[in-house]
């Protein structure tokens, strides 16, 4: 017994030593992050075959500066982001280039604390696609961790300054009402619907009444499979996204 309770107090020990002690810092073990060996076509166009990873946030973020750990192993500290391209997407369908950057070559140090990333400006995103341009040597590309910060006071949308929507009936069949209330005035809105993976299946472009009213979304002629889906209504800088079932 005593031999049993002297190895589980060195495992604990162990554990302690790589476990991660300091708030707001990333896994401190070399191995945690993206390696990407094999090109492969980009959800973007435009980025063709290559060496990249894609963020599904689950919704729109109003989306502010980062932080980038590269690839920290110390046996393979060239495999780390030397060029990389930033996109960002609300439907990972249309994407905007946020801009070229370049990041150095990390330490292979346990205490690695990283480097600041690409300011997002507030833009607003569900998808971040991040594409490797260049390496510091090796056939492989990576990096160990990209922390993106949100805004959650201001523009963005946390706010519900203009308008507060509910769709109904909710499970629908065929026709789904969207009814807005308090909007201030007459603009342009986008209608999007995903499926669970990710997938646009739904897009349509309408006016917004002036104070309050119903815009009908006719789902005859969609095909939609029995199922959950998020509804996501866009409107200037703005973003509803409501989860809906057809029936």
């Amino acid at each position: 017994m005593k031999k049993f309770v002297f190895l589980l107090v060195i495992m604990l020990y162990i554990q302690t030593i790589d476990a991660q002690c300091i708030p707001d810092r990333h896994s401190t073990s070399w191995y945690d992050g993206w390696v990407s060996c094999t090109a492969s076509q980009s959800p973007n166009p435009d980025r063709g075959i290559s060496h990249w990873i894609m963020y599904n946030f689950g919704q729109p973020y109003s989306l502010t500066t980062s932080k980038l750990w590269n690839s920290n192993d110390p046996a393979h500290l060239e495999y780390g982001l030397q060029g990389y391209t930033v996109d960002y997407s609300l439907n990972g369908v249309t994407w905007t280039t946020l801009g070229t950057f370049s990041a150095p070559l990390a330490s292979g140090s346990p205490f690695y604390e990283g480097a600041e990333g690409p300011d997002f400006g507030n833009a607003i995103a569900q998808y971040v696609l991040v594409t490797a341009l260049s390496n510091y040597g090796g056939n492989c590309f990576g990096f160990s961790e990209m922390k993106i910060n949100i805004k959650t006071q201001g523009i963005g949308i946390e706010e519900k300054t203009l308008t507060e929507i509910v769709a109904y009936p909710n499970p629908f069949t065929d026709v789904l009402n969207v009814k807005f209330f308090r909007s201030s005035a007459s603009l342009q809105a986008f209608a999007e619907i995903y499926d669970l993976t990710g997938r646009n299946v739904y897009n349509k472009t309408f006016t917004l009444p002036q104070t309050q009213g119903e815009v009908t979304l006719s789902l005859d002629d969609m095909n939609l499979v029995p199922g959950i889906y998020n509804l996501h209504i866009r409107y200037g800088k703005e973003v509803k996204v409501l989860k809906v079932v057809k029936l």
